[in-house]
């Protein structure tokens, strides 16, 4: 005689096996599983092994992986052995296959984790960014607040419009749109005194007027 729990459902059955072959007799199962379960593992019982393997890229050191399907208990440590062989060097998704017919059981390994792919396209959009980054930097401009204009420092860091600069503000084709440097004070100073001449040349007071 023999108990068992029956795992093929959440009930948990206990189960108590007697016998063997056609003579076999199980008690305690609600239903059909339970007895397909208890013959099944008194004469050849299967499981489906779950676990890891490891890959090469450093943002994913391992993978989670199982068998597509029960293999038997007595071929698990080969299955555990074959896989601890493995090495991913792919990007592989979610129920690819990571192993063929382990352990001459006739069934693969596939992954159960799509953190490969999601490391991947992280690693494709800062690509981009560096790319896109590194455009800007070696053209010296970059789209600013408003359309077609930026602001470029002489180090060549680009800045948001309305930042200072010492390189002034130049428009997407290169064109300079406005530059405030010594030559703007200096035509500044100029009208100022100009205005200031004009203002000493108009008469002061009221006009005289001559009556007859």
């Amino acid at each position: 005689m023999k108990k068992l729990y029956c795992i093929t459902c959440p009930s948990g059955c206990q189960l108590t096996v007697s016998g063997s072959g056609a003579d076999i007799v199980v008690e305690g199962n609600k239903c059909r599983r339970g007895f397909d379960f208890a013959v099944a593992e008194t004469s050849n019982p299967t499981r489906i092994l779950t676990t890891t393997v490891r890959t090469k890229f450093p943002g994913v050191p391992v993978i989670s992986v199982r068998t597509d399907g029960e293999i038997p208990k007595d071929k698990i440590m080969d299955a555990m052995h074959e896989l601890s062989e493995v090495v991913v060097s792919t990007e592989l998704g979610c129920g690819d296959t990571v192993l063929e017919n382990v352990a001459d059981t006739g069934i693969r390994v596939i992954v159960t984790s799509f953190a490969l792919m999601q490391l991947g396209a992280e690693l494709e959009n800062k690509n981009v960014q560096l790319t896109s980054r590194g455009a800007s930097e070696s053209a010296g401009v970059a789209m600013g607040a408003g359309p077609g204009i930026g602001i470029v420092r002489n180090s060549g860091v680009v800045d948001d419009l309305g930042a200072e600069s010492a390189g002034g503000v130049v428009g997407a084709a290169g064109e300079a749109v406005g530059v405030e440097d010594a030559v703007d004070e200096e035509a500044e100073e100029a009208a100022k005194g100009t205005r200031d001449d004009e203002d000493q040349a108009k008469p002061k007071g009221r006009p005289h007027i001559k009556r007859r």
